[in-house]
């Protein structure tokens, strides 16, 4: 049986919510550094797998139909936009101590 990935995009998704939401209302906050790394190493591996959806999400359209050129060029420009997240999360976790 075939899974719909779009599932596992939206629990990503209503975590990252959660996340925002809590730390706005102060319920959750980066009390110690090593929170703070911890995280980083979580969302790079975020920043990689979003790199790699996207990528496979662009491939799974069509590029014979002119509708979804525009569509796969702006989810390749994702994709490397979530890359260059991931570099930069990298860096700044190995300057975390």
């Amino acid at each position: 049986m075939t899974h719909n990935p779009a599932q596992y995009a939206r629990v990503a998704a209503d975590s990252l919510d959660r996340l925002v939401a809590d730390v706005r209302t102060g319920r959750a906050e980066w009390a110690h550094p090593h929170a703070v790394r911890q995280t980083a190493e979580d969302l790079v591996r975020l920043a990689d797998a979003m790199a790699t959806t996207l990528q496979q999400m662009s491939a799974a359209l069509d590029p014979r139909a002119p509708a979804t050129r525009q569509s796969a060029a702006a989810l390749h420009l994702a994709g490397q936009a979530a890359v260059t997240a991931a570099t930069n999360l990298r860096n700044a976790r190995r300057t975390l101590h």
